[in-house]
C-alpha cells in the first residue's frame, strides 16, 4: 500500500491507480460517464486514522423493472486476504446499498479463476452470480520490456503485418474531439458488420471528455486522407486496456488493426503500463487455461486448440487476432452477489433464468419449470471445493451408504467399480453428507485415457448420483459435487445417466437444473437411455396374470416340452458365452471377448455367495433331457430390490421349445426369492413410437411379460472446457476410426 495519505474526497483516482488492482472501471471519470447514462455512482472507502485509504469501491446503481442493485465493476479494492478489512469493506458497502435500496450487491474482482479465490469469495459470504457483466477471459501482455523484445513475443505474420501497415503508408495518430464522429461512424460500421450493439455518440463523446488525456487515447489509423480503422485504449496504474475498436471495409490488406494494435502499446509503453490488456475473448478459451493450469495463466500460443478451425465472426475472429499478439490466457472469478433481500433477489435470479431459457429457445413450459425453481428457498450449493464432500474406502460402508439412498443402481455398485478398475478405469467413491447425518448424495467416478498417450481424462458416473432426483437442493448440490470431482480428476468432461423419469415434474426439474449448470445431452448414449419394468410384488399367479396370454402359454409350452431352467455355476461361462456369440452373429451386434464377461459374471456370483451383500447375480440356464449342451440361458444383476437382465443368449435348437419365454419366467421368480420388488429390462426403443427404432422387436417380447416403458432423461455431459467438448465430440469418432484401421492392418 502507498505511503502517501489520501483524502477519501480528494484523492480517489490516486488511491485506485496505486493499488495492485488498479483498474479504468474503478476511476472517478468512469462513474462520471455511467452516472450520465441510466446509472448512479457513490465511493465508499476505509481509512485508518491517519488518513489512509486501506480499501474502497466504486458503486454504480441502477433500476431495472423497478429492481435496484448495486455494481462494483472490477472491484472491490482490497487485499482479500486482509479479512478484517475485507469484511469492514463489505459491511460498507452492504449498509450504502440498502439506503439506496438495492436487492443485492454484485461485484467482480480482478482474481484469477482458481480455487482458492473462489472458496476466499465464498467465505465472505458471496455467491457466483447468475450474471456476469465484464469479459471474464482476456490476453494480457507483457510490455515491460524493449519493444524489441515486445515484438519477438508475437507471431512472424503479425510482426510481418505491423511493419507491411507502415510500408503501405498507414499513419496512425491520437485523435481530437472533432475526430468522434469518425469514431462513431467506423462503430456502426463494426456492429453492422459483425451484429453487436454500439454506444450513441455521445457516450463515445463523454468517455473521450472525461477520461482523455490523463487515463486514455483514441487511436486512429489513416491512408490517404482517410480514416481506416480507431481503437480506444485506457490506462490506470501498470495496465492498459484496449477497450473498444472499430474499422472500415476499405483497405484492410494494409493491415490498419495490425498497426494501431501497435501503437497502442506503444502508447501505454511511454505512460509507464507494463502489461497490455486486450479486454475480452471467448470464455470457452478461458476456461480451457482454467483446467489446463488451475487457473493460472497460459501462454496464448499453448493453447491446445486450433484455431484456424475457428469461425471468423463474432469473438473467434477477434481471439485469432489477438492470440498472434502473444501474450496470456487469463480468466477471472466472474461475478459474486451479496443478496439484502432474498425475494427480491429470487426474484432477480429468476428473471436472469427466464432470459437464458428464452435466449436459448426453450419452450413456454421449460421456462416456466426453471423460473419456479430458481425461485425456491436455495442452500448453498457451489463450494469450489467442496469441502463437505467425503471420499469412501471401505467396501462395507459403501453399501451402508447406499442403503440409506433410494434406488441405488448395480452400476454404482463396488462391485462395478472393482471391476472397471480392471479395465483401464480408475475409480472412487463419494458421499455428500446431509443436514440429519444421513447421506444426501453418493457416486462413484470413474474416470481414464480413452487414447493411449493422450493425456486427456474422461470422467463417468454410470447410472448415478443416487439420490432422491425430487429433491431440487440436493440435486444441485450433489452436480455441484461431480462438476468439482471432475475439476479434480483433470477430467475433460463427465457423463452421468440417472434413472429419472423424462415425463415427471421432477424430471422436468432435472432437466431445467442440468441446462441451467452448462450439461449437455450427450452425442454418446453408453446405457440404452430408455427400460421397461415389471413389478414383482404381485403373487406369483397375480405375476403370471399380468403377462399377456399368449407369453402365459407360452411359458407353459415351454414346460411341458420337457424343457427345464437351473442356476448354472462358474464352469459354465464359457458354455453360455459360446451361445451369447451365437446370438450376436445371429442378431448382428458387436459383444467383447470372453475375458471381459467372465470377469463381470464371476464377480456378481461371487458377490451372490457373501450374505448381507446387496449385489449379486446368476446365470441361468435352460436346458432339455436329450439334450447334451443348455439351449439358451440369461444372466442377471441384482442390487437391493432391483434386478436386472442384462445379458441373454439363445441357440437354434429347440427354439421352438419356447426356452427364452420359460427362463423370463424363472429370472422373476430368482428375484422374487432374494426380495427385489422390480424387474429391469435393460433396454427399450429410444423412440417409442418410431417403428423404425431397432428395439422394437425385442420391446414387442419384453412388453408381454407386463413391462412398462420407461422414459429416462439419458446422458449428459458437462465440462470445465466446453469448446475442448465440442472439439473432442468431433474429432474422437475420426481418431477411433483410425485407430481401429491401424489395428485391422497390424
Amino acid at each position: 500500500m502507498s505511503e502517501t495519505p489520501y483524502s477519501p474526497a480528494q484523492n480517489w483516482d490516486a488511491f485506485v491507480e496505486s493499488h495492485p488492482h488498479a483498474v479504468f472501471l474503478q476511476l472517478s471519470a468512469w462513474g462520471q460517464l455511467k452516472s450520465a447514462f441510466e446509472w448512479s455512482s457513490q465511493k465508499v472507502t476505509l481509512a485508518d486514522g491517519g488518513g489512509y485509504i486501506r480499501a474502497g469501491a466504486l458503486l454504480l446503481f441502477r433500476r431495472i423493472a423497478g429492481l435496484a442493485f448495486a455494481y462494483v465493476p472490477r472491484g472491490p479494492l482490497t487485499d482479500w486476504d486482509d479479512e478484517a478489512t475485507t469484511r469492514a469493506l463489505l459491511e460498507r458497502i452492504d449498509a450504502a446499498a440498502r439506503q439506496r435500496g438495492a436487492a443485492f450487491v454484485k461485484v467482480e474482482p480482478s482474481l484469477l479463476d482458481t480455487p482458492a479465490n473462489r472458496a476466499l469469495l465464498t467465505s465472505y459470504g458471496l455467491r457466483p452470480s447468475p450474471q456476469t457483466v465484464q469479459p471474464r477471459s482476456t490476453i494480457a501482455l507483457d510490455i515491460s520490456g524493449s519493444e524489441d523484445e515486445i515484438l519477438a513475443q508475437m507471431k512472424s505474420k503479425w510482426r510481418y503485418n505491423i511493419r507491411l501497415a507502415e510500408r503501405k503508408e498507414v499513419a496512425v495518430r491520437a485523435g481530437a474531439a472533432d475526430d468522434l464522429r469518425h469514431f462513431q461512424a467506423l462503430m456502426e460500421t463494426t456492429g453492422d458488420r459483425d451484429g453487436f450493439a454500439v454506444h450513441s455518440f455521445d457516450y463515445y463523446r463523454q468517455a473521450f471528455d472525461l477520461l482523455v488525456p490523463r487515463h486514455g487515447v483514441y487511436l486512429y489509423a489513416e491512408y490517404g486522407g482517410q480514416v481506416l480503422a480507431s481503437i480506444v485504449v485506457l490506462h490506470c496504474g501498470p495496465m492498459a486496456w484496449y477497450v473498444w475498436g472499430a474499422s472500415s471495409d476499405a483497405e484492410r490488406n494494409r493491415m490498419p488493426n495490425h498497426a494501431l494494435q501497435w501503437a497502442a502499446i506503444r502508447w501505454a509503453k511511454e505512460r509507464g503500463a507494463t502489461r497490455y490488456d486486450f479486454w475480452g475473448i471467448p470464455d470457452e478459451i478461458g476456461q480451457v487455461a482454467v483446467g489446463m493450469a488451475d487457473g493460472a495463466p497460459v501462454p496464448a500460443e499453448a493453447m491446445p486448440v486450433d484455431v484456424a478451425a475457428f469461425p471468423a465472426g463474432d469473438l473467434w475472429g477477434v481471439f485469432r487476432f489477438k492470440q498472434g499478439f502473444g501474450g496470456e490466457v487469463e480468466r477471472t472469478v466472474g461475478a459474486w452477489d451479496r443478496p439484502l433481500s432474498s425475494p427480491l433477489y429470487q426474484l432477480y435470479t429468476g428473471g436472469v433464468a427466464l432470459r437464458a431459457a428464452h435466449a436459448a429457445g426453450q419452450s413456454p413450459q421449460q421456462i416456466a419449470v426453471e423460473t419456479a425453481r430458481s425461485l425456491l428457498p436455495q442452500r448453498p450449493t457451489d463450494s469450489p471445493n467442496f469441502s463437505g464432500l467425503q471420499t469412501v474406502e471401505s467396501p462395507d460402508r459403501w453399501r451402508s451408504l447406499l442403503a440409506d439412498l433410494p434406488d441405488p443402481h448395480v452400476l454404482q455398485s463396488w462391485e462395478w467399480g472393482s471391476l472397471k478398475a480392471q479395465t483401464g478405469w480408475q475409480a472412487k467413491r463419494f458421499v455428500l453428507p446431509g443436514s440429519d447425518a444421513k447421506p444426501e448424495a453418493a457416486f462413484q467416478y470413474l474416470w481414464r485415457q480413452p487414447v493411449p498417450r493422450l493425456s486427456l481424462n474422461v470422467g463417468y458416473v454410470p447410472k448415478g448420483p443416487v439420490l432422491d432426483w425430487g429433491d431440487e437442493v440436493a440435486v444441485a448440490r450433489a452436480l455441484a459435487a461431480v462438476e468439482a470431482t471432475a475439476r479434480r480428476t483433470g477430467s475433460l468432461f463427465v457423463k452421468i445417466d440417472p434413472d429419472v423419469d423424462e415425463t415427471s415434474l421432477a424430471g422436468r426439474r432435472v432437466l431445467a437444473l442440468l441446462r441451467a449448470r452448462g450439461w449437455r445431452f450427450s452425442p454418446e448414449q453408453i446405457q440404452f437411455k430408455n427400460t421397461g419394468i415389471t413389478r414383482l410384488e404381485l403373487s406369483e399367479d397375480e405375476l403370471l396374470e399380468s403377462f399377456k396370454s399368449k407369453w402365459r402359454y407360452n411359458v407353459r409350452l415351454a414346460e411341458r416340452r420337457g424343457l427345464v431352467v437351473r442356476q448354472g455355476s462358474e464352469a459354465e461361462l464359457s458354455a453360455f458365452y459360446a451361445l451369447y456369440t451365437e446370438t450376436s452373429q445371429r442378431d448382428g451386434f458387436a459383444i467383447r471377448p470372453f475375458a471381459y464377461y467372465a470377469d463381470v459374471w464371476r464377480t456378481y456370483l461371487a458377490a451372490q455367495t457373501v450374505p448381507e451383500n446387496p449385489a449379486g447375480g446368476a446365470l441361468l440356464l435352460a436346458e432339455h433331457p436329450e439334450d447334451d449342451a443348455p439351449v439358451a440361458g440369461i444372466f442377471l444383476l441384482r442390487y437391493g430390490s432391483r434386478a436386472w437382465y442384462f445379458y441373454g443368449a439363445s441357440g437354434e435348437n429347440r427354439r421352438r421349445d419356447m426356452p427364452n419365454y420359460l427362463l423370463q419366467w424363472e429370472g422373476m421368480r430368482w428375484a422374487r426369492a432374494q426380495g427385489c420388488t422390480v424387474y429391469d429390462w435393460w433396454g427399450a426403443p429410444t423412440a417409442p413410437d418410431d417403428p423404425e427404432d431397432g428395439l422394437q422387436g425385442v420391446w414387442r417380447f419384453k412388453e408381454g411379460f407386463g413391462a412398462e416403458l420407461r422414459q429416462q432423461i439419458g446422458a449428459w455431459d458437462w465440462s470445465p472446457t466446453p469448446l475442448l467438448w465440442r472439439l473432442y465430440q468431433r474429432a474422437m469418432p475420426l481418431l477411433l476410426d483410425v485407430m481401429r484401421r491401424r489395428a485391422a492392418e497390424e
